[in-house]
């Protein structure tokens, strides 16, 4: 696919320049001015397109961007509710164990 944009976008680079050089001549001959500038215009937005076309999309950047730093992707929102789950029912252990050790310290410490 990324090659098939390639090819596109040097077609569409070789009509631009067509197009902006025949705007040229017109522009040249101050007669038909007039309809030179707006193909001028014509040119520089197709080279504008070619550009485009070889930029990779966004999508395609985000998910390099992803893949090298190590992240997940975004559309996990099942495995973030289990992940969370599974730190809750961790922090509730480890709350608990704490609740054991300063009922035994107390304990120890009261005399009786």
């Amino acid at each position: 696919m990324r090659a098939l944009r390639g090819v596109l976008a040097v077609l569409v680079w070789l009509l631009a320049t067509v197009v902006l050089i025949v705007s040229v001549v017109l522009c040249v001959t101050v007669l038909l001015l007039p309809l030179g500038i707006p193909l001028f215009a014509l040119g520089m937005r197709l080279y504008a397109y070619g550009v485009q076309l070889m930029m990779p999309k966004p999508q395609e950047v985000k998910r390099g961007v992803r893949k090298r730093l190590g992240l997940r992707p975004r559309d996990s929102v099942g495995d973030d509710v289990k992940r969370a789950g599974k730190r809750g029912k961790k922090a509730g252990r480890q709350l608990k164990k704490k609740g054991r050790k300063q009922v035994r310290r107390t304990s120890r410490a009261m005399p009786g």
